[in-house]
């Protein structure tokens, strides 16, 4: 399939997920009803480690436009048809996790990618949907601060090794929350403005998110704002949980080079282009500006499997941490680590309770260099 047409699919599914709701009844679940079809297929689907072949940024950036947009309208669609029909609680239910997964994907991707470019219009949509995961300020700590703490312990979006999936994603809404805020306030004090002032992006994200609900409450009434606040409030979540499988227990010294080696990439088809080529941003830590078609997969990785099986792996901690992450890390710190990096990860194996193996290789190659003499 041509390039330019598989980044449709993220806009198909938004596209999916809205014709449920316009159907009404018991077609509200299409759109979560992607998230197991989509798993299945990644999973299926081999690898993909080829460069995409796209030359036009006009006909690139056109399906991240249209998947961001989706992600707002389908609230609206969501609204109507609430507003339209009396649903059962299952059908609640059904409209709340499709638009949960609406907002997650594609629209968290969406978003991110929009955010990154140099275009103004491009990344006020990316803040306009923000909406969607009722995080106003996450383009903030993102760039200003994932980007350059990543792999160290200021990071809030890199998970120590040893965590859960679960203590990560509900931990992480408080530590992004107080690092996004904290670095709009140091921006605007160094501006000479207070936290108060009506240009922190707080203020006017809090106006936009209000102006929003304000919208659906006109459409549907108290009903579909709690529909529309409980999606976005759960999608908030699950965003936090996919930055868990990004960097998980990766090292690096603070104010040292960040490499190739400090990301995990996700190479399945589905994996890559559902998510505008999150999974392959090894390339992107290095330009944050490099759109998602000219980001070049890193063929030294380390092999993950596809972020779907990552997923749902770590909603058992001891299948993620036996099966998938210790091998990897393992094979990282052995292979791909610094010196430096090597004796802050050994510290992290024994706080995790984990095998120190960096110190067995270390005996092993004594013992051999013995044996040699």
């Amino acid at each position: 399939m041509n390039d330019y047409l598989k980044f449709y699919i993220p806009f198909g599914i938004v596209a999916v997920a809205t014709l449920g709701f316009v159907l009404g009844g018991h077609w509200v679940w299409l759109g979560i009803a992607t998230f197991p079809l989509l798993a299945v297929f990644d999973t299926l689907l081999p690898k993909n480690m080829r460069r995409r072949q796209m030359s036009s940024q006009f006909w690139a950036t056109l399906p991240v436009w249209l998947a961001s947009i989706g992600s707002l309208v389908i609230y609206i669609v969501a609204a109507w048809r609430l507003s339209t029909d009396t649903l059962s609680s299952w059908q609640i239910a059904g409209s709340i996790f499709s638009l949960m997964w609406i907002s997650v994907v594609p629209g968290g991707p969406a978003a991110h990618e929009l955010w990154h470019m140099r275009h103004r219009p491009s990344r006020m949509l990316g803040h306009l949907t923000q909406i969607c995961m009722f995080d106003g300020l996450r383009d903030i700590g993102h760039v200003a601060g994932h980007h350059i703490d990543v792999c160290t312990p200021k990071d809030g979006d890199t998970a120590p090794r040893g965590q859960n999936l679960y203590w990560f994603a509900l931990h992480e809404l408080f530590v992004s929350a107080s690092i996004c805020i904290g670095l709009e306030n140091r921006s605007l004090r160094a501006r000479g403005y207070s936290a108060l002032n009506w240009r922190n992006r707080f203020w006017r994200f809090a106006l936009a998110q209000l102006v929003f609900q304000g919208l659906i409450f006109s459409i549907a009434g108290w009903q579909g704002v709690a529909v529309a606040v409980t999606a976005m409030l759960a999608a908030r979540v699950w965003v936090e949980s996919f930055n868990y499988f990004q960097h998980y227990g990766l090292i690096r010294i603070e104010g040292a080079a960040i490499g190739h080696r400090h990301v995990w990439n996700h190479m399945s088809e589905l994996s890559r282009v559902a998510s505008f080529e999150i999974t392959n941003h090894a390339g992107h830590h290095q330009d944050s500006y490099q759109p998602y078609h000219k980001l070049a997969p890193h063929q030294d990785a380390i092999p993950m499997p596809s972020l779907f099986i990552c997923f749902f792996a770590a909603l058992v901690p001891p299948i993620w941490h036996e099966r998938i992450i210790k091998p990897a890390l393992k094979r990282w710190d052995l292979e791909f680590a610094t010196p430096e990096e090597r004796v802050l990860a050994r510290e992290q194996n024994r706080r995790a309770g984990w095998p120190d193996w960096i110190g067995e290789a270390g005996e092993q190659a004594g013992r051999a260099k013995t044996v040699g003499c």
